[in-house]
């Protein structure tokens, strides 16, 4: 059983398309998902997870109404985790990486507000990557500035899980995926299910793992 898993949710735009649903249907939707996959997880015994809420590109290149709808999305998600059963009752501490600056204010109050209340809770980890990327990352440290995953706690990363078909990380947290085993999906993310999940950690078993010796 991994310790860590990342999970990249991709995939909502294609099944807006897919269902001919508008991408605020489709991405709400996907965020349900995320909190279902999230209680899974927990389910399945594993205690920390990182997941790719939105890159840095999601935060810089969509158009201004798609990015209306995931700032939305993003703050009552971000209200929704803090009385979150599963994350108040499992004691999940949760922290927010990425340029926040690329946010509204109401989004940094409200990671702010998580960060606080679940910050003695000590049954797990959920990090949360938003306007992050690897790239973002680099740039960062080159300015001399403490690595930001690296500050915010982000565990090494056993077992990786992408849906929407697209084979590559896409700049997902390269200092903790170094080793990490990469399971990619055709599974749009709104239509993943536990039992993808269960797929995802039974190959993850079956996996000889030997850190580059």
């Amino acid at each position: 059983m991994p310790s860590t898993i990342g999970i990249i949710p991709d995939g909502n735009r294609r099944f807006a398309k897919k269902h001919h649903i508008s991408y605020f249907q489709a991405y709400r939707q996907g965020y349900e998902r995320l909190r279902e996959a999230l209680r899974w997880v927990i389910e399945e015994g594993v205690r920390r997870a990182v997941v790719y809420v939105l890159s840095y590109e999601n935060c810089t290149r969509r158009s201004p109404i798609e990015k209306a709808v995931l700032e939305d999305l993003l703050v009552n998600g971000l209200r929704d985790l803090r009385s979150d059963p599963i994350i108040n009752g499992e004691r999940i501490s949760v922290r927010l990486v990425g340029d926040l600056s690329l946010v509204s204010e109401a989004a940094r109050r409200e990671g702010a507000a998580l960060e606080e209340h679940t910050a003695s809770y000590d049954g797990g980890s959920l990090h949360l990557g938003v306007c992050y990327s690897g790239e973002w990352e680099r740039n960062v440290i080159a300015t001399g500035t403490a690595s930001p995953s690296l500050a915010a706690g982000v565990p090494p990363i056993d077992l990786v899980i992408r849906t929407g078909g697209m084979r590559r990380l896409s700049g997902f947290f390269p200092l903790q995926t170094s080793y990490a085993e990469l399971y990619f999906t055709e599974t749009l993310w709104p239509e993943f299910t536990r039992e993808e999940l269960k797929k995802a950690l039974e190959w993850f078993e079956l996996q000889k793992r030997n850190f580059g010796a």
